[in-house]
């Protein structure tokens, strides 16, 4: 069984409110191998959000590990974490943050670009199929 892509061990996230202290996670432990498609699921206010805030380093844990393809990001800088953003996590937002007047495509392209990768991607490959508006959804 190959290496997990996401390995989170005892995960714990904790916000100060003043004096109090609030437990948004409490010893989240999980691993997803590569090509798994999971859900989290829970009640408002049961630490789902926070728990994909540091999934996708956009935060890190108070306590725990957390390894995301190998490489141990639990206590990185925010320069490193949005490196690590930028290189191996795509995100999809509820309220999808495009560009406005852009075609899909062209809103990826403006992504792939910034970091870099300009050859053999998915949207060359649509740029050159002849049925690139089934093939691809795009006009």
């Amino acid at each position: 069984m190959p290496d997990a892509l996401i390995a989170t061990e005892d995960l714990v996230k904790d916000y100060h409110l003043g004096t109090r202290r609030i437990h948004a996670l409490r010893n989240v432990s999980v691993a997803i191998q590569p090509g798994e498609f999971v859900a989290v699921m829970g009640p408002s206010g049961s630490g789902k959000s926070t728990f994909m805030n540091l999934l996708g380093c956009l935060d890190t844990p108070t306590a725990g590990q957390y390894r995301l393809d190998g490489l141990d990001v639990s206590h990185m800088e925010r320069d490193r974490l949005a490196r690590v953003r930028n290189e191996k996590i795509g995100f999809v937002f509820q309220t999808f943050n495009l560009l406005p007047r852009t075609s899909a495509l062209e809103n990826v392209e403006v992504v792939l670009r910034s970091s870099g990768r300009t050859a053999a991607t998915p949207v060359d490959a649509c740029r050159g199929s002849r049925r690139r508006s089934s093939t691809c959804g795009t006009s």
